[in-house]
């Protein structure tokens, strides 16, 4: 749940730096002369798939409701370009999903960051498709809950020997994928920047089996769960008009998962 709640902090304050880099651009006329763009920076919201049928048989054979196999994403993802060659660094959460039966709650969470190579096979004054190819990190969190009132108005001390109890349990597991991207250059008549809007699209597997703990201890014979399927996203962010103003976005995307 910590590495979870770390990359949710990340991402508030990636949109934070990607705000102030839009106030600070706004101060000026936007300029042509970085169009097409060599550098941008862009929020992301989309679907991707979840690999959870595995896991749902072994819910399923303990009286546990069934994880949905598509997930909500929301992050940031910065990049910069160098003539007919693209490096893209990005981090997303996928919004907690929960699946309810008499007895039991399970609710899975979780975030992944990449570092991509694209390729501009079109490569317009406002326009930009290229493939891509990546790889990263995800972190998936699972808390396996028995239903049960919890009654607070008793002696704190009293709470851990009542009501539910849970059990986290969290997987990390290496990530490839390929796709393709698509961004175009606007400017809207306020603020007067050079905005992007923009698609991403491709699909993304496992690169080995996920390593499970709870806590600091080894979860033997947990089923494969984690991202695994198709996976596309819209893109609105700014043109930045040196490569380094990318830089410190493209490293922090990818803090959460540094000695994974």
């Amino acid at each position: 749940m910590i590495a979870v709640t770390a990359c949710r902090l990340l991402v508030a304050a990636s949109l934070a730096a990607f705000a102030t880099t839009l106030v600070a651009q706004g101060a000026q006329p936007a300029d042509t002369a970085v169009l097409p763009p060599i550098a941008g920076i862009s929020i992301q919201a989309g679907q991707i798939g979840l690999g959870s049928s595995a896991f749902n048989e072994q819910l399923a054979l303990q009286g546990r409701g069934r994880l949905s196999r598509n997930v909500v994403t929301l992050g940031v993802e910065s990049w910069m370009r160098w003539d007919h060659l693209m490096v893209l660094a990005g981090s997303h959460t996928y919004v907690p999903v929960r699946a309810s039966a008499t007895n039991y709650t399970t609710e899975t969470s979780g975030a992944y960051g990449t570092i991509d190579l694209g390729v501009p096979l079109i490569m317009k004054k406002k326009l930009l498709v290229y493939p891509l190819v990546g790889v990263g990190l995800s972190t998936t969190s699972v808390t396996l809950r028995r239903n049960g009132a919890v009654d607070f108005i008793t002696n704190f001390r009293d709470i851990s020997s009542i009501g539910g109890r849970n059990v986290d349990i969290t997987a990390r597991r290496y990530q490839g994928h390929v796709g393709m991207g698509l961004d175009r250059v606007f400017q809207p008549q306020w603020p007067k920047l050079l905005m992007t809007f923009g698609l991403r699209a491709g699909y993304m597997g496992a690169l080995g089996k996920p390593t499970w703990r709870s806590g600091p201890e080894r979860v033997t014979r947990a089923p494969d769960l984690g991202l695994e399927g198709a996976y596309v996203r819209l893109t609105l962010g700014g043109v930045l008009a040196k490569r380094r103003h990318a830089a410190v976005p493209m490293v922090g995307s990818l803090l959460p998962y540094i000695g994974r």
